[in-house]
């Protein structure tokens, strides 16, 4: 018998006699809307309409089987790129549907929804969280549904941490000084109201999780409306809301309302959306965030700390330079919150080229800090100094020989990209967060907003002259500022005006570095070139990862950082239909044809605010055309007067032409629930 047959037959015994991995036992749990579910298998597609479940999805390592969702999630970087099946309110059945899902997760809201997707023989779960109890109930049904009971375990065990630690520090602050919270729905200038969060809220929970004492109005509900009277009564010492909060500024100005201690103390704080408004996994982390605002004079004071300062884990970062001795990135506690340092130490004292500190000598070692939210209004207190010297003292490194950078990114989102060529070697170390302070410098400028910060670290395998290391700052910028270009980042403040060129608290460190003596490091060298092909692809790997920006993102989230309000659009008055839905619009917008016209205007918006575009009657042709195709042959009706913000010319043609062709519809062209004028 040959040596390869034996081999064969040696090869096959043992796999016979091997045991078969376990079967993953059939999952049977009771969803949200008290539907008993029976499932043989993890289901290996499903499409989410409720972002917190999607985030959860991939938070429990199934995000391949994430096929679809919706708008308000953003596929996070290293998953598949799952499909866009239009806004949370009004997803489109027929985009659902094409991607074959064997569950769709949903919330109260998709009842209509539900009932025609089990007609059609696909399983619907109800999951989405009305108070903080069912965060806990949710994990644990997914990781059933998903064969993951461990891994959801341990988050459910995170986000109870989370929790713990903003009790025990709430917990050291004298009863009689707990401070009056509301959450600010909205305001209504002609009824002269507000809306806060109902008793029964999840919102309230959250404040009192946080060490508040929220407003008890007798009403139910996520939103309810508060009465001048009442709001006297309650005097808020803290207010806090998510996105623009410039209408309920010039509200409270108002006789009476300004009388309230959070609006004459300036206490009216602006929290992202897709923490104020759900219950997540990062719930945790936002009551956290919302103590240390409520509560930041208290948290500032080493009397009302819990822990002790100093470094939990280390993790290596490989950066194979001759004269690096270490690389890693520390997990260090700070003022009771974690705080994540990438340190890059050197064999011998290095010159290094700070934005932030300007030219330094004898450096052995240069960082990037990463401060969490909830210790941004603690860190800026007493400066960069006293800032620094918290910093190096719980890391325990030496302020005289290092040279750090800080920022409100993660270190788990560091993109680290190394470029070689010919001998030459350059390594660039990015992290970056550009979603709420992006500026057009020249254009923009002022105002300083959390968070933020391209910070980049660039080292050589050459020993770099100072003009060298000087005339990289402006490699190094160019090149971030074209992978902005690249992303079409927008601006913060006016996102339909301007694209982005930076965040306005960018920092930069150039390492000396050791070898060979270089001078030239300007786009026409080739160490320059190096250095540029780092940082553009560290800047974009570093966003992707942060802020799950993504170049080829759909159309409807490039709407959506540029404020163009849908809900805003489609509401309008209309003589033959009282208003195209959103629904509807969020539907056309996933029509290709649809979206190439509209990526078209976005071209030409900018391309007109820069002088550089002047007719605009052949584009104009091509949104009559696409009008009349969604109108089916019917007449159009008159063109719209949009609501909202001033939109740019060529961006107003293009959805007004899609809003006319779809209010000239007798039926609609996708189907949709509910009338004709919209579900």
């Amino acid at each position: 018998m040959s040596r390869r047959w034996f081999l064969l037959c040696a090869l096959c015994a043992a796999l016979l006699m091997a045991p078969c991995p376990p079967a993953l036992a059939a999952a049977d749990f009771t969803d949200f809307s008290g539907q008993k579910i029976h499932l043989e298998a993890p289901p290996q597609r499903v499409v989410s309409l409720v972002p917190e479940v999607t985030d959860a999805l991939y938070a429990l390592g199934v995000g391949g089987v994430v096929k679809g969702h919706t708008m308000y999630t953003r596929t996070p970087a290293g998953e598949p790129q799952a499909a866009l099946v239009g806004g949370f309110f009004s997803p489109s059945e027929e985009a659902i549907l094409s991607l074959k899902p064997q569950v769709v997760f949903t919330s109260r809201v998709h009842a209509k929804l539900e009932k025609d997707l089990a007609a059609k023989g696909i399983m619907v779960v109800r999951l989405h969280a009305r108070n903080l109890a069912d965060l806990y109930t949710r994990q644990e049904i997914l990781g059933k549904m998903f064969g993951k009971a461990e891994q959801a375990q341990r988050l459910s065990e995170q986000s109870e941490g989370d929790f713990e630690l903003s009790a025990q520090k709430t917990a050291l602050v004298p009863a009689q000084e707990r401070r009056r919270v509301m959450r600010l729905m909205g305001v209504d200038p002609k009824a002269n109201c507000v809306y806060t969060a109902g008793d029964d809220s999840f919102q309230n929970e959250l404040i009192a999780a946080a060490g508040g004492i929220p407003p008890q109005l007798g009403a139910k509900g996520g939103s309810v409306k508060m009465s001048l009277a009442q709001w006297l009564h309650f005097n808020p010492q803290v207010l806090y809301t998510c996105g623009d909060p410039q209408a309920a500024r010039e509200f409270l100005q108002r006789d009476g309302w300004n009388q309230a201690e959070a609006v004459k103390k300036q206490r009216l704080y602006t929290l992202p959306c897709d923490l104020t408004c759900r219950v997540s996994l990062d719930s945790g982390l936002f009551v956290q965030w919302l103590a240390a605002r409520v509560y930041g004079d208290y948290f500032a004071r080493k009397q009302f700390q819990v822990f002790s300062p100093g470094v939990f884990d280390r993790r290596p970062v490989k950066i194979d330079l001759p004269y690096v001795s270490q690389a890693e990135v520390a997990e260090v506690r700070i003022q009771d919150f974690m705080h994540r340092a990438l340190l890059v130490a050197f064999k011998q004292p290095m010159m290094v080229l700070s934005t932030l500190e300007g030219q330094r000598e004898g450096v052995r070692l240069v960082g990037n800090h990463y401060m969490p939210p909830p210790s941004w209004g603690l860190g800026h207190g007493g400066g960069l100094d006293e800032l620094r010297d918290r910093v190096v003292a719980a890391l325990k490194i030496d302020p005289k020989t290092s040279a750090m950078l800080f920022t409100g990114a993660d270190m788990n989102n560091l993109s680290v990209q190394r470029r070689e060529d010919q001998g030459l070697e350059v390594y660039a170390l990015v992290t970056a967060g550009a979603m709420h302070n992006a500026l057009r410098i020249a254009a923009e400028g002022g105002a300083y907003r959390e968070p933020g910060t391209i910070n980049i670290l660039v080292l050589a395998n050459r020993s770099l002259t100072p003009r060298a290391m000087a005339r990289a700052l402006v490699t190094i910028t160019e090149a971030k500022t074209a992978a902005l270009q690249d992303l079409d980042l927008r601006s913060s403040k006016r996102p339909l005006a301007y694209q982005a060129t930076g965040t306005g608290t960018d920092n930069i460190i150039v390492v000396q570095g050791a070898g060979p003596k270089a001078t030239l490091t300007g786009g026409h060298s080739r160490l320059g070139a190096l250095m540029a092909q780092a940082v553009h692809a560290g800047v974009l790997e570093a966003l992707a990862k942060q802020n799950r920006l993504h170049p080829q993102r759909h159309v409807l989230l490039r709407l959506r950082e540029r404020g163009v309000s849908l809900y805003a659009l489609a509401n309008r008055k209309n003589a033959t239909c009282p208003g195209v839905s959103l629904g509807r619009l969020e539907e056309a917008l996933l029509d290709p044809a649809n979206t190439a016209l509209v990526e078209m205007a976005l071209a030409l918006s900018d391309a007109q605010a820069d002088g550089r575009l002047g007719d605009l009657s052949l584009f104009q042709k091509m949104c009559e055309a696409q009008a009349q195709r969604i109108a089916g042959g019917n007449t159009l009706t008159p063109t719209p007067k949009l609501s909202g913000k001033k939109l740019p010319q060529p961006l107003a043609m293009a959805l007004g032409a899609i809003l006319r062709g779809l209010a000239s519809q007798p039926q609609p062209v996708i189907p949709v629930s509910g009338t004709a004028c919209g579900s």
